[in-house]
């Protein structure tokens, strides 16, 4: 558990601490009857002796009640101070807090995670993924767990190991078959199948896919059914291009002078498949700079659909992620997980919506 067996702290104020925390965030309320204080010992990792020592300590402040032949009590009034009590989650994404409420899909997941803890009176904690801050900050009496937001793979054994110890982790944005941590994603890998099924089914033969940062979870999961779904329907490899950019919201202009020149080539691809919002606005833009008219002479279809999608020209035909859910339902994990219950269902990949415009058609 958060019990540090090396901390300045004594482990009996450690014990008291994590008590106090369970009862301020609503996993013990009162009249609750706790564990015996030898199965609270095991799962603190801690001697039963450690354990009775915090819970006299919480006894003489009337937070617990002592009782014979039932066990310890939570106080049916508990003393303001722990009323007054409040806790905080870690919240974990790239990039400071003022590009995350900024940009469209951190401003989305940030706006339903702070609606529903604000609802629950738990405070939340902004870091970048640095995990020396991170045990530092779970030092804190008042942390209760971590919501992580897209994390890339380097970061997945650090949560995994955190998890294990039991700090209560979930995964927003971001998921893997064979993870042993609660994750709330959406299904991109079949979204981006059925969008290439949607280009084929208008007639599409050749086809350029853009994708960024393959390091991060959903741009892998789009490019692998991108990849797979093309394979499957026959087409064959020399009509299949593929450009990779470093970053999700910047076009590489190595990247830009190829598809540029793919795009003029009289056999060159019919439909740009972008694995992001800002890969279709790029492929838009260079298709208008080299005189290639979108849907007519090329179709464009993206992921990802903020406001600003359906202003485009043409109006981009592009897949949208259900953010504030993703976020909502994170967070209900969460709170499961920090009132000792297994998060129901403990995985889970919501589906995309393909929303139909303008930039795409059919192929003759």
């Amino acid at each position: 558990m958060l019990i540090k067996l090396h901390d300045e702290l004594p482990r009996y104020v450690q014990v008291k601490q994590w008590v106090e925390r369970q009862i301020a965030c609503g996993r013990w309320r009162p009249g609750d009857v706790l564990p015996p204080e030898r199965d609270l010992a095991a799962q603190l990792q801690v001697s039963p002796l450690t354990v009775s020592r915090a819970l006299q300590w919480l006894a003489r402040e009337g937070v617990l009640t002592r009782k014979r032949r039932v066990g310890t009590v939570v106080a049916q009034e508990l003393p303001p101070h722990l009323l007054q009590a409040t806790v905080t989650l870690l919240v974990l994404g790239m990039g400071n807090a003022t590009r995350q409420t900024a940009d469209f899909y951190f401003g989305a997941l940030h706006r339903s995670i702070h609606t529903e803890l604000a609802m629950q009176g738990i405070r939340t904690l902004w870091l970048d993924y640095r995990f020396d801050i991170v045990e530092r900050e779970l030092r804190s009496a008042e942390m209760v767990g971590i919501l992580a937001i897209a994390p890339t793979a380097e970061h997945i054994p650090l949560l995994e190991q955190l998890y294990a110890r039991g700090v209560p982790v979930v995964i927003v944005g971001a998921s893997a078959d064979g993870w042993q941590l609660p994750f709330v994603d959406t299904d991109n890998y079949t979204a981006a199948c059925e969008g290439v099924h949607y280009l084929l089914q208008h007639g599409h033969r050749r086809f350029v896919g853009l994708f960024a940062a393959l390091e991060t979870f959903n741009s892998r999961d789009r490019w692998r059914g991108f990849r797979d779904t093309l394979h499957e329907a026959g087409i064959p490899s020399e009509h299949i291009w593929t450009f990779i950019t470093p970053y999700a919201d910047e076009f590489d202009d190595a990247v830009r002078e190829g598809l540029s020149t793919l795009i003029r080539l009289p056999d060159g691809p019919t439909a740009v498949f972008a694995g992001g919002y800002y890969l279709a606005l790029a492929a838009l833009q260079t298709a208008h700079g080299v005189g290639r008219a979108v849907p007519c002479q090329l179709s464009v279809l993206g992921f990802d659909d903020p406001p600003s999608a359906a202003f485009t020209v043409p109006p981009l035909t592009t897949f949208r992620q259900p953010l504030e859910a993703m976020g909502t339902r994170a967070v209900q994990k969460m709170l499961q997980l920090i009132r000792g219950q297994s998060p129901e269902p403990f995985q889970e990949r919501l589906p995309l919506e393909l929303m139909v415009r303008e930039s795409v058609a059919n192929w003759e």
